[in-house]
């Protein structure tokens, strides 16, 4: 059984999809011909119908009758033979993508489109007579062939001769001819070479829209990068504000803790002083505790102890005796007003103390004779 299925137009989810165009396919067919005639479009679609076709138990024959661009040129390849009419045209293409959104989308975005390059690559690899490198290349520069050089290139496996090829076609296109073709496939979906030719035109018209859409989304892309650009600057700029303030806590964190640090020094510092004195006065109460034991020791004979009463008693009477001239003196000194009379004067009204020794060192003579002066008087 033979089934002859028609690629006119684009290649997406609602126009010649792999669900419409594989579904259509009888299970038992035993010819497959697809007559393409594409701009391309989705590349998971094409993709979806490259690798229904090739896992078809039918024999695949893919004829390009007037372009197979993009992943059409990749549909093209599915069959097992090829054959493309001499003026018919292959393009191929890195794919790409209309899209929009931030920078990490469009960076998504760019990784998929690489994917997708990646896929058909593979695909033209395993098909056509070219390595990875030139197709690479071919696929980056966006690449034309006409049916010869696509043969040559191993796109198709023959060149149809136009002159022959339109005795063929103007029979198969004849009423009778499409209506039976049309009920023994059940492709009742398929149009006339006019219909088709205003499809096109549409999707030309489409295209432009599209390009233009494309162009007011860069425009707005290109405000939301400014946008972007500017709220970075914004955060950067408050960012390194509170990075200054936060250094200058720091500073003054760091300012306290070396003068917290100073104050510890000084403490450990004074510690030491009165651990030190501690010592001494530890060593003092040893001391006395020893003197107090001797002299406790002491005074258990009668004597001794009647001895040192009395000497105690000598001592307390004697300072007794020169606090009373002390304070006699001060009071003489604070009850006269005026300036001392003479050298002995001042001397006598001079607290006893080693002043008042200096004082009598350095004027003993003039202290004297002052003295025997007020006697003679």
């Amino acid at each position: 059984m033979k089934h002859e299925i028609k690629l006119y137009g684009a290649i997406d989810g609602y126009w010649n999809s792999a669900e419409e165009i594989i579904g259509n396919i009888p299970a038992d067919a035993k010819e497959i011909t697809m007559r393409i005639h594409s701009p391309g479009g989705s590349v998971w679609e094409g993709v979806a119908i490259y690798n229904a076709l090739r896992d078809h138990k039918a024999k695949v024959t893919t004829i390009v009758e007037g372009y197979a661009a993009s992943i059409a040129s990749v549909i093209m390849l599915a069959g097992d033979v090829r054959k493309i009419h001499k003026s018919s045209m292959v393009m191929i293409h890195n794919p790409w993508a209309m899209t929009g959104g931030n920078a990490e989308e469009l960076r998504k975005v760019a990784e998929n489109l690489d994917v997708c390059a990646e896929a058909i690559v593979g695909i033209y690899e395993d098909r056509t007579s070219m390595s990875k490198d030139e197709i690479t290349d071919l696929m980056e520069s966006e690449s034309y062939f006409l049916g010869e050089v696509a043969t040559d290139r191993g796109f198709s496996t023959e060149v149809i001769n136009d002159a022959e090829a339109e005795t063929k076609i103007a029979a198969m296109l004849t009423l009778d001819k499409f209506v039976a073709q049309t009920k023994e496939t059940k492709m009742s979906k398929q149009k006339t070479r006019k219909e088709v030719e205003a499809d096109l035109l549409a999707k030309d018209e489409e295209l432009v829209q599209a390009r233009a859409d494309l162009d007011e989304l860069k425009s707005a892309s290109d405000a939301s990068v400014i946008e972007a650009e500017a709220k970075h600057v914004e955060i950067v700029d408050a960012v390194k504000a509170e990075l200054v303030t936060a250094q200058a806590e720091l500073k003054t964190a760091n300012d306290a803790i070396v003068a917290f640090e100073a104050k510890i020094v000084e403490a450990d510092e004074a510690k030491a002083a009165v651990d030190a004195e501690l010592v001494t006065a530890q060593a003092e109460i040893v001391t006395v505790k020893a003197d107090l034991d001797s002299a406790k020791e002491t005074l258990k004979n009668p004597a001794v102890a009647d001895a040192l009463i009395s000497n105690a008693k000598i001592k307390a009477q004697a300072q007794a005796d020169a606090e009373a001239d002390d304070a006699e003196a001060k009071a003489e000194a604070e009850a006269d007003d005026g300036e001392p009379k003479d050298i002995v004067d001042k001397y006598e009204r001079m607290p006893q103390g080693a002043e008042r020794q200096k004082f009598w060192s350095d004027n003993k003579k003039e202290i004297l004779a002052c003295m025997d002066k007020r006697g003679a008087e």
